[in-house]
């Protein structure tokens, strides 16, 4: 079926440019054939060059047409209504397209893609693509296809982040471990949600099919329910534990499995994505920890069972190589000297049995009250007590 709308999407597609676009495109794909062979692992040698720049184009064009579609809300076209196994497939890692040949296909202003950019105010192919998934960044995005784009922009995001908390050179030691998140939680840790942390949110995307330009305080809201937060900094100070809330689904597993292979495969001096699971995994043991941190904002679970959420976060970690340089090294010794604290375990204790809630916190007070009424009273018995038998 897939491929039936991949020739749909191609046929429109050659409706809307001249007679000769599509030639052009080939001999550009003719021209840089070598380089998209090479961008791929596996050998595509015994793929014959005409099938495989046939190939290459009819997947552009699909690519491109999709999006462009999502964009514009048609919601009639069959491939939309599996918009999110399209969008899956995209992010697959084996199924990557150079995103140097989207560029030099769709780029031109001889096609009608120059003005769509225009009309969603993107500047370029990849600013269309990023906008598309959900994602922004400020400077000139460099990335080379959709699973590298995620794992491009969180990295990116911890560019404005101290240089001695996000790119240490210190290496994880293997007896620095994290206690989960019930026993930090016991031990007087608060969890605090920095933001949504975006693997793209198909409902926050807004389809372009109103006639007027939203008002400035819409754009605004928007804009916030799209792009969320990329960062994927954790930071520990004063007792708080602030990091990026994520939703635990399919799309979330779909994302970072692909972004953490890619690291493994190809940018193992730098994988942040990788760093950030295997944090996660220290937090995440039991039901509990899920628990804990539901309540706090920080796991919202769209899985069901809460051991669902546990075991699709461990998962994302087995048979992963972390990094040498994690960005979670300062941070992982600060959570460990904090609950090894007698005296703030003690209050932390203190504060969750006698001030968990307000009213818990107000019986405490008025029985602190009551116990220091009585004590006054007798004290004050036997001084009298004593006045009489003096």
């Amino acid at each position: 079926m897939m491929e039936a709308r991949k020739k749909v999407y191609f046929k429109t597609f050659s409706t809307l440019v001249r007679k000769d676009a599509i030639v052009e495109m080939r001999k550009i794909i003719q021209g840089e054939e070598t380089k998209i062979r090479d961008s791929y692992e596996e050998s595509t040698e015994w793929i014959p060059s005409e099938y495989f720049v046939d190939l290459i184009l009819h997947d552009a064009v699909f690519i491109m047409q999709f999006l462009l579609t999502t964009r514009v809300g048609r919601s009639y076209d069959e491939i939309m209504d599996q918009e999110s196994m399209v969008r899956n497939d995209l992010i697959l890692l084996e199924n990557q397209l150079p995103f140097f040949i989207l560029d030099r296909l769709f780029s031109s202003d001889r096609y009608f893609m120059s003005d769509m950019m225009r009309l969603h105010r993107c500047p370029t192919i990849k600013d269309f693509i990023l906008n598309a998934f959900g994602l922004i960044i400020e400077e000139n995005p460099n990335f080379k296809h959709f699973t590298d784009m995620f794992r491009y922009v969180y990295e990116k995001s911890l560019d404005d982040i101290p240089v001695y908390m996000e790119r240490t050179p210190w290496r994880w030691p293997h007896n620095i471990e994290l206690m989960n998140a019930d026993n930090l939680s016991k031990a007087g840790v608060k969890f605090k949600s920095s933001g949504l942390l975006n693997v793209y949110n198909p409902v926050a995307v807004p389809r372009f099919t109103r006639m007027t330009p939203p008002t400035p305080n819409e754009l605004k809201d928007i804009k916030r329910a799209m792009f969320g937060v990329f960062s994927l900094h954790v930071e520990f100070k004063k007792g708080r534990l602030t990091m990026p809330s994520f939703r635990a689904n399919e799309w979330f597993d779909m994302v970072l499995r692909n972004v953490i292979a890619f690291e493994q495969c190809h940018v193992s001096l730098t994988p942040f994505t990788t760093n950030y699971i295997h944090f996660l995994n220290f937090l995440i043991t039991s039901d509990r920890d899920v628990e804990v941190l539901s309540e706090e904002g920080v796991v919202t679970n769209n899985l069901g069972r809460v051991s669902l959420v546990v075991d699709m976060v461990n998962n994302l970690q087995v048979g992963v190589k972390v990094g040498t340089n994690s960005q979670y090294f300062y941070m992982a010794k600060d959570l460990r000297a904090h609950c090894k604290s007698r005296r703030k375990r003690c209050w932390a204790t203190l504060r969750k049995v006698y001030f968990s809630d307000l009213w818990t916190g107000t019986a405490t007070l008025a029985a602190a009250f009551l116990l220091l009424l009585t004590l006054v009273g007798t004290v004050a018995s036997v001084i009298q007590a004593y006045e009489s038998f003096k």
